[in-house]
């Protein structure tokens, strides 16, 4: 119980970045996704199963407290990229920082495509969007995840150190 409580804490931290420092740090609207750097963390760190609930629970709030008409696309697409990124969970194969970093990148181009399918966008703008949104965003993002990443790395080595 006290492991899902230092998550839930971990998710609602992120949620709080990603609705106001994000904004803050943005450059030219472009923002990194605090979320799916902790779906991405949770996935790798406790596997698919925990990925996929994270990821839904994070895509279902997204998709209730965001302006977008079409519920439900966010819940999917974060759910399916707990998954995958879950495969890889950290207990059965030891990833180091630029493995994880790629993999945040590659969940973030898997996220986006999944969501620009689901929302039907038209095949002759998914490049444009790739290009002026996923792209630069997911540079950002992969950035702030080696930050969150070396952090938690960190924290990691104290815990093993203190028991």
């Amino acid at each position: 119980m006290l492991t899902f409580i230092k998550h839930f804490v971990c998710f609602i931290l992120a949620v709080v970045l990603q609705t106001t420092v994000a904004s803050w740090i943005g450059i030219s609207g472009q923002e990194p996704d605090f979320i799916l750097i902790f779906i991405v963390v949770m996935a790798l760190s406790r596997g698919p199963v925990a990925g996929m609930l994270w990821g839904f629970f994070a895509g279902f709030s997204a998709d209730v407290f965001s302006s977008v008409d079409w519920l439900g696309a966010q819940t999917i697409a974060f759910t399916c990229v707990g998954f995958a990124v879950g495969q890889l969970e950290e207990r059965f194969l030891r990833l180091n920082l630029v493995t994880k970093v790629t993999l945040l990148g590659l969940a973030f181009m898997l996220n986006d495509l999944i969501f620009y399918c689901i929302v039907g966008i038209e095949q002759e703008k998914v490049l444009t969007f790739f290009l002026t949104n996923t792209l630069p965003e997911c540079l950002y993002t992969m950035v702030f995840g080696v930050f969150c990443f070396l952090l938690l790395n960190r924290i990691d080595r104290a815990t093993r150190r203190n028991v």
